[in-house]
């Protein structure tokens, strides 16, 4: 089944109105597109029929001329592509969400027309540093990942690829970001494969790793002086469930010869699927729970803040489980 996105009562513009003064006040506001931006008809023939038929998947899009323009002026300057649902609707809806961004002035990273072009590192340059951003995905849909010369998303599946990816960009930029699609859906704890790759990126040298897909908040923990989000949650989003309506703002200070500073700013989605930013009891129980969350993974919370050093670990060591390479070959399609 395709989800429909609920505009038919909010302009798409409108859904950010909770939140675009505290996104607009950042230096750079990075956020997941888990959609194509597309009025084109054609869904993938690749994911399960009977998955979708039952509920378990979704194909999504967005077809709203206005969604892209909404990201920009929404605050949100950079979205990563390499996602599940990037390629719902074919090669073709990607290629018009990569144009509807492009009109709209929003960054991207993790696909494009190419393999190159899906796995290099987006570098802007914000008060005199120059930012890296990559984007690659864990959970790839079949035929769903970029070839030499297909369009398509940057997996994270061979984890080589991802390494390799921080490596030849490390040299280029002053900060490292990367974005992994990962985990468990409605899971709230990280996977071995999650602290894996998690572990390796920061070895590679990626200064920050912001996760999506479980589509709920999972902890924030530290591989040294890296912090690493492994889940944000869902954002602006139509979902009813409690779980799934909780998120949160994570706010970075990178400061020069320290490790990046943590601000948790608490959000609820509301009926609307829009998020709004939050006082009293809900702003409590997100902090609440993000601590208890966060704690075994190696980030201690002051309040609604924290930060990585040296010495912070996980207080359980990862299990090493790389995935087995990929089968990247087209022949079946």
């Amino acid at each position: 089944m395709e989800v429909p996105w609920r505009q038919q009562m909010l302009p798409p513009k409108s859904l950010f109105d909770g939140v675009r003064e505290r996104l607009k006040g950042a230096d750079l506001a990075i956020g997941n597109l888990e959609t194509p931006l597309t009025d084109w008809a054609e869904q993938t023939p690749y994911k399960d029929k009977a998955a979708i038929d039952t509920g378990k998947d979704v194909i999504l899009r967005v077809s709203s001329p206005e969604a892209a323009q909404a990201l920009g002026e929404g605050g949100i300057k950079v979205v990563g592509l390499a996602n599940n649902h990037t390629m719902d609707f074919t090669e073709h809806g990607l290629l018009e969400t990569l144009d509807r961004l492009r009109k709209a002035g929003v960054l991207f990273a993790g696909a494009g027309e190419n393999l190159a072009a899906a796995e290099d590192a987006l570098i802007v340059e914000i008060k005199g540093k120059r930012i890296g951003i990559l984007s690659f995905s864990d959970v790839v849909p079949r035929y769903s990942w970029a070839e030499e010369s297909h369009p398509g998303i940057a997996t994270g599946k061979e984890a080589d690829r991802v390494l390799n990816a921080i490596r030849r960009a490390r040299p280029k930029v002053d900060i490292l970001i990367l974005l992994l699609h990962w985990g468990t859906q409605f899971v709230s704890e990280p996977i071995p494969r999650q602290l894996f790759l998690a572990l390796e990126a920061q070895r590679a040298g990626a200064d920050l790793v912001l996760g999506a897909h479980p589509h709920v908040l999972q902890g924030v923990g530290c591989f040294g002086r890296v912090p690493v989000v492994y889940s944000a949650g869902n954002f602006v989003f139509p979902t009813m469930s409690l779980p799934t309506r909780r998120t949160a703002i994570f706010e970075f200070e990178f400061s020069l010869g320290g490790p990046p500073s943590l601000h948790l700013v608490p959000v609820m989605i509301d009926e609307q699927g829009a998020p709004q930013l939050v006082e009293g009891d809900y702003r409590a129980d997100i902090l609440s729970e993000m601590s208890k969350l966060s704690q075994p993974l190696g980030l201690q919370f002051n309040g609604d803040s924290g930060s990585c050093t040296e010495l912070s670990t996980p207080a359980t060591p990862p299990a090493v489980t790389p995935a087995p390479p990929g089968n990247r070959n087209r022949l079946s399609r």
